[in-house]
């Protein structure tokens, strides 16, 4: 088992430069995708409408039983449900992890990542779409029934064993919290909390930073510590989502793939910050949100990455410099 770790320094990295920066990039290209004349054809428009059927039916999967739920304490009960709202929205909200899951089945979100990749070609003269799409799919064909298309899916896709991964482990984090807060004494209870934040933040923010926040989340509220948690894990956790049709053709090796996250984490996080807060705000449009984040992410990648090659005999050595990422200074311009 790995040391925790104690002292660490600032991660170059993680700063809150590049992530505003991330974030002003975001909130400016989901706004310039409105000009891109590919998004208006007929094929684009009726995806429009079919992920908003999608986001009122996953909507009404998840409030319906809620609000019945709700209604049934109403009835027979004068206890406060305030916190079952609360619970379902920052401890375990599945429409992140429902909205994921539809996109291994669906090969439209693909088609829109590519689709935003062509127009920033024409603009700049690169070549990302067609060194893109020669590239090999590792998507795995719906078979008749779920499960049989489950397992596939958990046996050939390494991007989807790693979604479940991911959700799983962030589910059951949310739950530590959750349970560390309502059934623990409050000074132990306590102490996990300020233990998982300064984990989570040392080789972001540096030891002495760490400490200092960890020290201003004990005098505040523990609202404010479930809120800052929930959202950082979860709008990480939702940005590696939107890089999954390109992680699906560009196979790095494991670690290739973790030192191409670490090197580029203030970056993906600024664009995962948005959409995660845009869909807990707006759950009834989800899908269309989630739709337009594998949109613009076609946009986005170009910021901080090079183009793939074009013989496929160069990926191995490719994968090796492009997998270590030193151009924060130049996304900060």
């Amino acid at each position: 088992m790995a040391s925790p770790i104690i002292f660490s320094k600032r991660s170059e990295h993680f700063s809150i430069w590049i992530v505003l920066r991330s974030i002003q990039l975001t909130l400016a290209t989901a706004y310039s995708s409105l000009f891109n004349r590919e998004f208006y054809t007929y094929n684009n428009v009726s995806l429009f409408v079919k992920y908003l059927k999608i986001s009122v039916l996953i909507f009404t999967l998840l409030h319906g039983p809620i609000l019945f739920t709700k209604s049934v304490i109403r009835a027979v009960s004068s206890t406060r449900i305030d916190q079952l709202d609360y619970f379902f929205k920052y401890y375990i909200n599945l429409s992140y992890f429902l909205n994921t899951l539809y996109s291994f089945f669906d090969k439209d979100g693909e088609r829109l990542f590519l689709c935003q990749l062509r127009h920033q070609d024409e603009l700049n003269n690169s070549h990302y779409s067609d060194n893109y799409s020669k590239l090999p799919s590792h998507k795995v064909e719906p078979e008749r029934d779920w499960f049989s298309t489950y397992k596939n899916l958990y046996n050939f896709s390494r991007e989807f064993r790693l979604f479940i991964k991911r959700y799983t482990n962030i589910y059951l984090l949310n739950i530590t919290i959750f349970t560390s807060i309502y059934f623990f004494p409050e000074k132990l209870s306590s102490a996990i909390l300020g233990c998982i934040a300064f984990q989570t933040f040392s080789d972001k923010l540096g030891t002495v930073l760490s400490i200092l926040l960890v020290a201003i989340l004990q005098m505040m509220d523990v609202d404010y510590t479930i809120r800052l948690l929930t959202t950082f894990y979860g709008s990480w956790n939702l940005a590696e989502d939107f890089l999954i049709p390109y992680f699906d053709r560009v196979q790095f090796t494991p670690l290739e793939r973790k030192q191409w996250l670490n090197t580029r984490i203030g970056v993906v996080f600024g664009t995962g910050f948005c959409y995660y807060l845009a869909m807990l705000e707006v759950p009834l449009v989800s899908a269309v949100l989630y739709s337009n984040a594998i949109f613009n992410m076609g946009f986005l990648i170009t910021k901080f990455t090079t183009e793939m090659p074009d013989n496929l005999k160069d990926m191995a050595t490719w994968s090796i410099t492009e997998s270590v990422w030193d151009g924060h200074a130049k996304f900060l311009e």
